[in-house]
């Protein structure tokens, strides 16, 4: 049996602070604040090192 790590489908996101460029951040509050629908994506950097 495989345990779920992480949110599930549907969750809620916990709040969180990214770099959106080197000099700037946001945040999920930022992000939400029309409160219209979002989708989240991550991927690794183009030219990252991972």
């Amino acid at each position: 049996m495989t345990e779920e790590i992480g949110p599930g489908v549907g969750d809620p996101a916990p709040p969180f602070r990214l770099r959106k460029t080197f000099e700037e951040k946001v945040s999920l509050d930022d992000l939400l604040e029309g409160h219209r629908p979002l989708l989240l994506a991550f991927y690794v950097f183009d030219f990252g090192s991972v």
